[in-house]
């Protein structure tokens, strides 16, 4: 039977990429999909297969550098986002309210009232690492002294001002929307049914996490509005560099991995969005490629190795070709992805300040050396495999809406 979902996410790629496929699959089934986000997304989720309904997003304007070092800026900035949501939801949607919700956790604040407000079930999507009694990615994010092997999970003796700033704004949205939820419930909750679009043996103390979370891998679709791409004449290991789609406004970063591979028996296909034109490069070499934006499933198909800024959608597209791994953290969000990458001994992680050309050859050149760190790739790759992706991503979805009927 066919049945009407809501997707929520805000405008950023490495969000809404991870669950395009499942918006994709859920349309092949014969539900309808609408999709709530930016304008600047509103084409891509309609290839995907869902009608957009766009809101007045303002995420592109945050100061990202602050959002890497301060976790009350991100949440103010997710609070709002949160609350454009909700205005154009209970506008635009009240009189056809779906059956259920599907969100990005980044803006669950939104979902979460909103679900209240309708009185509909509502999943989870995680695209990044979930989070439990025995693992926090806020606070592996946001302490430096943690080693990633085992993030710091204590609680502090007093509790920061921006939870309290926090909580008083989730109140006002839940006040606004006429939800009586209080706060911490709505800010805590341990829905139903969360999609983790990692696989559960690269999850931090995957083994404690219950079957309230289900580890589905990357759900990998339709990658064409990315462009196209094809491998090199000249036969040489391509090598995938890539800052991701937010931090990636560095130049000097792109600089260094242009004379890195300078002359080298390595061909470099580097994507760098919209964060720096690429003729700011100049003259490139010839076993150099830069592109804005290509697809990495694509080029992972033939890489033989990816030099990451440790986002999670890229390092999971990776982990699913059994591409090992360099990862230059591009902020404090990526370190945990990066510790972790080096402990399962699936790649090296470098230190970004103190990034060289010869200290990048010299990382490149040590992974593919180590037939350890091959063998250990593809065995996550067929973890990734056996994780189910979007298919058992719908499946999921569908059942939580059947039990919740």
């Amino acid at each position: 039977m066919s049945r009407h979902f809501l997707f929520m996410c805000h405008p950023d790629h490495g969000h809404i990429i991870p669950n395009l496929a499942m918006v994709t699959e859920l349309a092949a089934r014969g539900h309808r999909v609408t999709y709530l986000t930016a304008p600047s997304m509103a084409d891509v989720v309609t290839e995907a297969g869902a009608t957009a309904v766009a809101y007045d997003s303002r995420y592109r304007d945050a100061d990202f550098a602050l959002v890497a070092n301060d976790p009350g800026y991100l949440m103010g900035v997710l609070l709002d986002e949160s609350a454009a949501m909700l205005a154009t939801a209970t506008a635009d949607l009240d009189g056809d309210r779906p059956g259920m919700i599907v969100y990005d956790t980044s803006i669950l604040y939104a979902a979460r009232v909103l679900a209240r407000r309708w009185g509909v079930p509502a999943a989870q999507v995680i695209p990044v690492f979930a989070s439990n009694e025995h693992f926090s990615f806020l606070n592996a994010m946001y302490n430096p002294e943690s080693s990633g092997a085992t993030p710091a999970v204590e609680k502090p003796k007093e509790m920061p001002e921006w939870v309290g700033a926090t909580m008083a704004r989730i109140a006002a949205l839940c006040a606004e929307h006429e939800v009586s939820a209080p706060p911490h419930e709505v800010w805590f909750e341990v829905p139903p049914l969360s999609l983790v679009t990692v696989p559960r043996e690269f999850q931090y103390a995957g083994e404690t996490f219950d079957e309230r979370f289900v580890f589905v891998g990357p759900c990998v679709g339709d990658r064409g509005f990315l462009g196209s791409w094809s491998p090199p004449a000249s036969g040489l290991p391509v090598v995938l560099v890539s800052l991701g789609a937010v931090f990636n406004e560095h130049q000097d970063f792109f600089r260094t991995c242009v004379e890195a591979f300078r002359g080298r028996p390595w061909h470099a296909v580097m994507t760098m969005g919209d964060g720096v034109d690429p003729a700011s490069l100049g003259e490139l070499p010839p076993n150099v490629e830069v592109h804005r934006w290509v697809p990495h499933v694509t080029v992972l198909e033939h890489a033989s190795l990816c030099v990451t800024h440790g986002g999670m959608g890229t390092v999971m597209e990776a982990l699913r070709a059994g591409t090992p791994m360099v990862c230059v953290p591009g902020s404090a969000l990526d370190r945990p992805t990066g510790w972790r990458l080096r402990e399962l001994g699936l790649g090296t992680m470098l230190d970004p300040d103190a990034l060289t050309a010869d200290a990048l050859v010299g990382a490149v050149t040590s992974v593919l050396g180590d037939p350890e760190v091959a063998s250990r790739s593809d065995l996550m790759r067929k973890a990734v495999a056996d994780s189910g992706g979007a298919s058992r991503a719908a499946d999921e979805i569908e059942r939580h809406l059947a039990r919740s009927r």
